[in-house]
């Protein structure tokens, strides 16, 4: 049986530009593994003054900010953010989020591919 098992060192792992439109948005997998449903999991770092602009995906999401602060738009409508925060973007809702600090923001990404 093949072995399926990995513990990621993140500190070793180089930080990857998030890319696209987004600003000072970096992020390292939490996990080896590519799930059949897609689902990944991500920690992400936004620098101060970082974005990623608002958009729509066809998946939902889950935020748990772990550091800093910032300001998330769901629909429109803009809320506060902060560490402790967790929220969670429906599968077509536009969203998009910055950071506001004056330090790095950390969260940690959940994508979920729903059927």
């Amino acid at each position: 049986m093949e072995e399926n098992f990995a513990i990621l060192h993140l500190e070793d792992q180089p930080w990857q530009p998030f890319g696209g439109p987004t600003k000072n948005i970096f992020r390292k997998s939490l996990s080896l593994t590519q799930f059949p449903s897609g689902f990944r999991a991500s920690l992400t770092l936004a620098k101060p003054g970082g974005e990623f602009p608002e958009h729509v995906d066809p998946y939902s999401h889950i935020f748990y900010i772990m550091e800093g602060e910032g300001e998330a738009v769901v629909d429109g409508k803009k809320y506060s953010i902060k560490k402790g925060d967790a929220f969670t973007v429906r599968a077509g809702e536009r969203h998009g989020y910055r950071n506001c600090g004056e330090r790095d923001m950390l969260l940690i990404t959940l994508n979920i591919f729903e059927k």
